[in-house]
């Protein structure tokens, strides 16, 4: 995908580098053995391409120039010519020169050509047969060159092509992960959030548990003191019948004491003078019974009403017992909830640190990725510019 396009455009760019910059120096160099500097080194010697081989045929064309004007040079300072030949030979040689300085032009305009981008250019002109192997071997690598280029042009085409659709899915992918990136940001905080609070509502429960627990104590210990009452309340129960009976007994001898003092005033009455103080101490004897009787009976009406409101009272602390049964019971169950209730918060507040962990690496995880999708972004739109250059 992305590195076949980045190996196919980089392909492209050091192609046209190795055609543009030995092209350029050759063109120096066929300029230079245009004015006839024949100590030029040309460029690209060596090469197994077509620029190569171009630079094969001038360096032969160089060479065969040279040596051609040694050659001429060493007959005319030897004398060997008479003033006719030495006449041919400068015309011969001004022909040849004229012949190779419009060789070197065409061959120079058509490497400038070719250094400018342009290649279809040809040399259509003919030229002398020593040359036509320059001319042939010049439009052969132009013709192979447009042919390498052209394929070229087409791969970079595809490139293009392809850089745009990377380019377009990496600007989505941007986008996604920055939204993805943010919405992740946004969880993180919530959950930090609802971490918080289910941490803080944990801390609530239990201590809702300790609070629930001195309340089940206190429960407790109250229905132990309302047990104690009602086993008071009972004593006082069975204490109040035991009174009862006791002033039962009251009364009774307050009545046979009322009847044996009865008795005594009739006697004393019988004894006429003799029995009368008898009788004064029997009539006091009577009324103390009396009065001891009438006393008996309040007493047994207010130990009568009091055994009643004691029944009432032992009914009702029984009563208050048995709530307080069912409220300890209740208690009880409820301190059991809200001790489940606080092992599940203090649960689920653990299991929220440790979504909330991973979360938080996610984002950063995230993050990175975010920055690495741009990087990526920004190339593939540096690439698809290269590509259009190309």
């Amino acid at each position: 995908g992305v590195v076949s396009t980045v190996l196919a455009s980089l392909m492209a760019w050091l192609i046209s580098r190795a055609i543009a910059r030995p092209i350029g120096s050759m063109t120096v160099a066929m300029q230079a053995l245009a004015r006839g500097d024949h100590g030029v080194t040309v460029p690209a010697l060596g090469q197994r391409d077509e620029v190569g081989a171009m630079a094969d045929a001038v360096q032969v064309f160089k060479a065969a120039a040279a040596e051609k004007l040694r050659l001429e040079a060493d007959a005319l300072s030897a004398g060997r010519l008479t003033e006719e030949e030495r006449g041919r030979t400068a015309a011969v040689l001004a022909d040849a020169a004229a012949a190779q300085s419009r060789v070197v032009d065409l061959v120079a305009s058509g490497l400038a050509r070719l250094s400018g981008g342009d290649l279809s250019h040809r040399i259509d002109e003919a030229v002398p047969a020593e040359y036509e192997r320059l001319r042939a071997d010049f439009n052969g690598a132009m013709a192979r060159l447009q042919d390498t280029m052209r394929t070229v042009s087409a791969s970079a085409s595809a490139i293009r092509s392809g850089t745009g659709e990377i380019s377009a899915a990496s600007d989505d992918l941007s986008r996604r992960t920055e939204q993805q990136a943010a919405s992740l940001e946004q969880t993180a905080a919530a959950l930090d959030e609802i971490t918080a609070t289910v941490r803080r509502t944990a801390e609530g429960a239990k201590h809702a548990r300790t609070v629930v627990g001195s309340a089940r104590g206190g429960a407790e210990l109250s229905g132990a003191v309302v047990r104690q009452a009602v086993d008071a309340m009972s004593g006082i129960e069975r204490s109040s019948r035991e009174i009862g009976q006791i002033i039962g007994v009251i009364d009774e001898i307050a009545f046979q004491t009322n009847l044996l003092a009865l008795n005594a005033g009739v006697e004393a009455a019988r004894a006429g003078d003799a029995g009368r103080g008898f009788a004064v101490v029997a009539s006091e004897v009577r009324a103390l019974a009396q009065r001891s009787a009438e006393a008996a009976k309040e007493i047994k009406g207010l130990i009568s009403t009091s055994g009643t409101q004691v029944e009432q009272g032992v009914t009702l602390v029984g009563q208050t017992g048995e709530a307080l049964s069912r409220i300890v019971a209740q208690v009880a169950e409820i301190d059991g909830i809200v001790g489940e209730i606080a092992s599940s918060a203090q649960e689920q507040a653990t299991g929220l640190d440790q979504v909330n962990t991973a979360v938080n690496q996610m984002d950063q995880v995230t993050q990175q990725n975010a920055a690495m999708v741009e990087e990526s972004t920004a190339a593939s739109h540096a690439l698809s510019r290269e590509t259009a250059e190309l």
